[in-house]
């Protein structure tokens, strides 16, 4: 176990999971007020198998085990929809659009029937929507019909509250990558059994968010449709990393999928 007066400290040299689950750490300090009093880093220790990064204990005696996952790159299933995604992403900088104390999931269906339309006019008339609706929009999902130019845009919105958080918005296409179960399934197979056997009071299960691609609530929604993980019951929590450029410059943007 490292022990100092912030073991949650950033190191030179940390790898990238530890980088991240170090931050998750700070933010479960700051927002649940738990106190980490030394970490272990079995990694580093265990050469004979793989090993979790990472092993937090608390001053209560309770210790935690966190496993990253991080996917591979994902492609979209076609260029105009690569197109869309990169004109829409400046939205998520625009200050005109932040609702503090509230993460905004935008989801927009893209498909054949918005290649006729110039995805800058696409990104001018939903950031006009948004301007008018999000502040408005009460808590949870919604189910919207937006039209740029005579062209309807089906857009679901999933506003959901993060008290004392600044929170952020993320625009995503409506379904995500054709690969995206099969890269998440071959992670689980890969890491899940690792966690799940590392001694401990507690598993954590950390994904990272670096595509806009898809989104927390698709990765929610895979992990509950998975009959071929009845162990993830045993997870105690799932988080994930939103590492995707932040408006703010800001940490990582952490929220927890499971338990909902």
């Amino acid at each position: 176990m490292t022990m100092s007066a912030s073991p949650i400290a950033i190191a030179a040299g940390d790898r990238r999971a530890r980088v991240l689950i170090k931050r998750l750490l700070a933010h479960l300090e700051r927002v649940r007020h738990q106190h980490w009093k030394a970490l272990d880093f079995p990694e580093d220790r265990i050469q004979s198998r793989r090993a979790v990064p990472l092993i937090a204990l608390e001053d209560t005696g309770r210790a935690t085990a966190f496993e990253h996952i991080a996917l591979e790159p994902l492609a979209a299933g076609d260029r105009h929809t690569d197109g869309v995604v990169a004109a829409v992403a400046p939205l998520e900088h625009d200050p005109a659009l932040h609702v503090p104390g509230v993460h905004l999931d935008v989801a927009v269906k893209m498909g054949l029937d918005l290649r006729e339309l110039d995805v800058t006019r696409l990104a001018n008339g939903l950031r006009a929507w948004c301007v008018r609706h999000l502040v408005a929009l009460p808590e949870g999902g919604s189910a919207h019909v937006v039209s740029v130019f005579s062209t309807p845009i089906r857009v679901h919105v999933e506003k959901t509250a993060c008290a004392g958080e600044r929170g952020r918005l993320c625009i995503f296409p409506n379904q995500p990558p054709a690969t995206f179960g099969a890269a998440v399934t071959e992670r689980l197979h890969a890491q899940l059994d690792t966690l799940l056997t590392t001694s401990a009071d507690r598993h954590l299960l950390l994904f990272e968010r670096n595509s806009r691609l898809w989104s927390a609530g698709q990765l929610r929604t895979e992990l509950e449709a998975s009959f071929d993980f009845p162990e993830l019951s045993r997870v105690h929590e799932i988080w994930i990393a939103d590492v995707t450029p932040s408006p703010f410059g800001e940490d990582p943007t952490f929220r927890r999928l499971l338990p909902v």
